[in-house]
């Protein structure tokens, strides 16, 4: 008995904890300065640790995206997602009844997209040493409600095989983006979530 108590107590503080955290948020702590070096690039100085994980677009929400495409540059197969005007999500390019709980889960991954560390990019950056150039693996792009829209290019693996190098927008730095989301991503392309009926 004493222990239901106990372990009651403690899932009442946890519930309590994590309240105070989604509703106070979390800031991004501001990274080092590098310096800015052509061996910069090749140097652990060159990356930041964060400690935890950080979203690539800490302001986006799934309300914001008006569509999304999806693209495999090296198959040629992509997939594209519109939010009607009810809200709901449509695949006009797919045949068939579109699985809206995959639609939600993909707009869901762009906008929690995690990433731990970046490279600067410098001058002399080579794009090819990560596979982003001259052609990146894969393309994701979001179109917002406002107009304004958001490209995220997918290169290589790390050695680790834990994260993509990714390019965003004008952004001047290579994020490694943590490999689970992208190959989530990814295979949204080849198998696009249209919902099986009878």
């Amino acid at each position: 008995m004493r222990n239901r108590i106990t372990l009651l107590g403690l899932l009442v503080v946890f519930i309590i904890l994590a309240a105070l955290t989604a509703l106070t948020g979390q800031q991004e702590p501001t990274p080092p300065d590098v310096p800015a070096t052509a061996e910069a690039e090749l140097t652990p100085e060159a990356t930041f640790e964060m400690g935890s994980l950080l979203r690539i677009f800490p302001d986006l929400r799934v309300l914001d995206i008006q569509a999304i495409r999806l693209e495999d540059l090296s198959s040629g197969e992509q997939l594209t997602l519109v939010r009607a005007e009810d809200g709901r999500w449509t695949a006009p390019d797919l045949e068939g009844e579109l699985d809206e709980t995959a639609a939600r889960n993909i707009a869901r991954t762009l906008v929690l997209l995690p990433y731990a560390r970046s490279i600067n990019i410098l001058p002399d950056t080579e794009f090819e040493t990560y596979d982003l150039a001259p052609t990146p693996r894969l393309m994701f792009q979001i179109l917002k409600v406002d107009g304004s829209s958001h490209v995220i290019a997918i290169g290589g693996l790390l050695d680790s095989g834990a994260a993509y190098y990714t390019l965003v927008d004008e952004r001047d730095e290579i994020f490694e983006t943590e490999r689970g989301p992208v190959d989530f991503l990814k295979n949204q392309i080849g198998t696009p979530p249209i919902r099986l009926t009878n």
